[in-house]
């Protein structure tokens, strides 16, 4: 009678280092594709707020005030529209609501709004204020959220924050078009020394750029 012989073969020491190298070249791929996405994420920031700046500005021209500020905006616009006190100034949450309603109604933009902002590809949204401390000016606020629209929720990290203030702009918080400030959450610095604070990996930093 035959015998036949059962063996357990394991795998060899080479076929246990290409499953190795296999598992991480596909971490590799996910981790970079992550990268990329975020990164696009980044770069969708600019070209979202130099398309409001552009209709910003023509709204200027051509009505000769800032859009949430128009104090024509119900004659001249739209009978929808609630008018602005023409003080040229972007203060309260209603401005900043009405800032964006103005400039969708003239037809100088279009974008979806949700609760009265345009929303970010990051998750926060776009708010609008001329009455943030030491930073005189209007400026385009990216967030999360605020009660005062003068005190802001980050939305990003310093080191996001950063590489969309040093990709378009002087990479420095404190000068130039972009800047940033500090949550009105506690949860840590976004800036240290007039530098974005790299080591805080929490997403306590809020982008503001200039539009006036």
């Amino acid at each position: 009678m035959t015998k036949f012989l059962k063996t357990n073969k394991g795998f060899s020491l080479i076929e246990v280092a290409i499953a190795i190298v296999v598992i991480g070249l596909i971490a590799s791929f996910a981790i970079k594709g992550r990268e990329l996405i975020n990164s696009a994420k980044l770069r969708s920031v600019a070209d979202q707020v130099n398309t409001f700046r552009v209709a910003i500005h023509e709204f200027v021209d051509r009505y000769g005030e800032l859009p949430g500020d128009f104090s024509a905006a119900r004659e001249m616009i739209s009978d929808s529209l609630q008018n602005g006190s023409g003080n040229g100034i972007i203060s309260s949450i209603e401005d900043a609501k009405r800032f964006w309603q103005h400039l969708i109604a003239s037809g100088l933009l279009s974008a979806e709004l949700v609760n009265g902002y345009p929303v970010s590809k990051l998750g926060g949204y776009y708010s609008v204020s001329s009455s943030i401390a030491n930073h005189p000016g209007s400026w385009i606020i990216l967030c999360k959220g605020t009660t005062d629209n003068q005190n802001f929720i980050g939305i990003l990290a310093p080191e996001d924050a950063y590489s969309i203030d040093k990709n378009n702009d002087t990479g420095s918080p404190t000068t130039g078009e972009i800047q940033a400030i500090k949550s009105s959450e506690a949860t840590g610095e976004c800036i240290i020394d007039s530098r974005y604070n790299l080591k805080n990996k929490n997403k306590n930093c809020v982008l503001l750029f200039k539009i006036w």
